[in-house]
């Protein structure tokens, strides 16, 4: 009994990668914030959700898709409802291509600009993505599990979550006369600002 509740948990887990790795992230985040002492800005705490954001939610989860698609291709095809082919692979490298994009922007130091350029271009790829397996459910009547169900609406309600994060931090930075997670723009202190 046990041991079936757990196997169904896991199988859920990782065949959901995707939006495991984007609840880790929201998790993550929500941790960090509770975490600061004192006074939590709005541009301190959107940028902490943008962060992991693109850590767990983008790059991770393109991690284990380079994974998926290169080393298990022909099982991702099937669970997909496709034939293998040689553009798996390609799909592969652009996923490891973004994972390090991400890593490479996760700080909290790295301008936000490079910050909104890889969530933007992670919209457009899973919009995209979303649209490519709608197309083929109307068209080719492909309901396989990882061309609808909970992928199709994760590549939607993500991309959708990230493009919210960056608007929120976007808005909250305005507000604030010193950004933190702005990497050209110096912290002030005390004494510095007499």
């Amino acid at each position: 009994m046990i041991s079936d509740i757990i196997t169904a948990v896991l199988t859920a887990v990782i065949g959901n990668y995707l939006i495991s790795c984007f609840v880790l992230g929201l998790i993550v985040a929500a941790v960090k914030v509770l975490r600061r002492n004192g006074h939590r800005s709005p541009a301190e705490v959107s940028g902490i959700f943008v962060n992991e954001f693109i850590f767990y939610a983008l790059g991770v989860a393109f991690t284990i898709n380079f994974v998926m698609h290169s080393v298990f291709g022909d099982y991702a095809a099937k669970t997909i409802g496709w034939a293998q082919s040689p553009f798996q692979l390609e799909l592969a490298f652009s996923s490891l291509g973004f994972a390090l994009v991400c890593f490479l922007v996760y700080s909290r130091k790295a301008q936000f600009r490079a910050k909104v350029g890889v969530v933007v271009a992670a919209v457009i790829f899973g919009f995209g993505a979303a649209g490519g397996h709608l197309y083929q459910t109307i068209a080719n009547a492909d309901y396989a599990v990882n061309n609808t169900g909970l992928l199709l609406i994760g590549d939607i309600v993500i991309n959708l979550v990230g493009l919210v994060f960056v608007i929120w931090h976007a808005i909250a930075r305005r507000r604030e006369p010193v950004h933190s997670t702005d990497a050209t723009t110096p912290r002030v202190t005390a004494d510095a600002s007499r």
